[in-house]
């Protein structure tokens, strides 16, 4: 039995119902070896300040809320006390209203109808995740993190479209031929990814395949399940089987992202578009979030919404660089307007070419060996040279890189 002390102090937030009865049982299960449930309560006016008294890690919060939206309540939460991380119970298995909740600032969520081992475990995960965290947040000087060796690059727009696919494949290949370094693209869109399409290549193997050994990689094995393209990187593309995919775990994503940075000098994740617990995970993991958006009004509100939500994650400013796509596409918001909607400047401009990116996937052959001399092809490869300088100032600072925390 270990010492309250020692067990992760939890709040539970929701109406009474069957649901939160399930909850309390599953708590009080665990109370003698992980979670101390100290406080049950409706949202409320003094919500905030009861829960910074009862001082939990974890915040539990059921769909269950009366006249109150999950979204609103996850949304205060993350903003009031972004320092305690928040697991909610969503309705059914909804992949827009997960996505939603994520946006919101949660950390993970658990889907209802769900047992007592499903929630402790994800309990459990999160846990471990915050503790890593914090083990691995030291402090570092202000800007310390454009010094970080600049490793593993993922891609990601909170809405479908932007051009995720696309910019991560032609980056990896510029990135490849301008260092000629070990490069790795990886298909990190678990569901309904085209990596395979957009290259034209017929793989046997996918990051399903390293998923049984996450915990102890090495490089034979890695080198027998990655494939190699004609322009000359590596690919490991996402998992054929649904049922597959499903089954990663973040702790499992973790060790398997954790062995492939010792192996490669650069690895590009295509992340896409939804944000799932997996996707956060290699988000912490990413020395670069490259966060791709279009000039138009819906993409512009998501992607703000995602800049205020990383406050919640705890990403510096530095590691988040906005890549303004498609800029020039007919009836697009003017790229001066840019700025002020998302309070930052783009990192790059990348150029509209619809038909020609068209083209290109339909061939599957990469944009940047397609048409190499396409405004599109330029704006990626300028992308790729700005971030190996990045590379080439953390080299020479290794005393300010050597401060910094390992990725968790």
């Amino acid at each position: 039995m270990a010492a309250a002390s020692n067990l992760t102090r939890i709040v539970a937030i929701g109406e009474p119902s069957p649901t939160q009865e399930q909850i309390i049982n599953a708590l009080g299960a665990a109370a003698q070896t992980d979670f101390l449930l100290v406080d049950v309560f409706a949202p409320n006016e003094n919500m905030i300040r009861d829960i910074r008294t009862a001082d939990p890690k974890l915040i539990v919060i059921d769909y269950q809320l009366g006249e109150q939206s999950i979204l609103d309540v996850i949304d205060e939460l993350a903003l009031q006390i972004p320092e305690i991380a928040l697991v909610a119970i969503i309705p059914g298995n909804d992949p827009l209203i997960a996505q939603q909740v994520m946006l919101a600032g949660a950390r993970a969520f658990v889907a209802h109808p769900f047992t007592q081992i499903n929630l402790l475990s994800t309990l459990r995960r999160v846990r471990d995740l915050e503790s890593r965290q914090v083990r691995a947040r030291p402090v570092a000087p202000l800007g310390a993190d454009e010094y970080r060796p600049l490793k593993t690059i993922l891609v990601y727009s909170p809405r479908g479209g932007a051009g995720c696919s696309t910019i991560a494949v032609n980056l990896a290949i510029s990135l490849y031929e301008k260092t000629q370094k070990e490069v790795l693209l990886l298909g990190g869109k678990l569901f309904f990814g085209h990596l395979g399409l957009m290259l034209n290549l017929r793989a046997n193997n996918s990051l399903a395949d390293l998923i049984p050994h996450a915990a102890q990689l090495d490089t034979a094995l890695i080198s027998d399940v990655v494939s190699t393209h004609a322009s000359g990187i590596h690919v490991l593309l996402e998992p054929f089987d649904f049922q597959v995919s499903q089954g990663i775990r973040p702790q499992e994503m973790y060790n398997v992202l954790m062995g492939l940075k010792r192996v490669y000098d650069y690895i590009v994740i295509d992340a896409g578009s939804y944000l799932s617990e997996n996707v956060v995970t290699q988000m912490d993991l990413a020395d670069r979030l490259l966060l791709v958006t279009t000039p138009d009004l819906a993409s512009l509100h998501d992607t703000k919404r995602f800049i205020d939500l990383s406050h919640s994650l705890e990403y510096s400013a530095e590691k988040i660089l906005v890549i303004l796509n498609r800029t020039g596409m007919m009836g697009g918001i003017k790229n001066s307007d840019v700025q002020s909607a998302l309070d930052r400047d783009p990192f790059i401009e990348i150029p509209d070419d619809a038909a020609k990116v068209l083209r290109s996937l339909n061939r599957g052959i990469p944009l940047i060996q397609n048409y190499p001399r396409s405004p599109a092809s330029k704006g990626i490869r300028a992308l790729a040279s700005k971030l190996d300088q990045q590379q080439v100032v953390a080299e020479q600072h290794p005393a300010e890189a050597a401060e910094l925390p390992s990725p968790i």
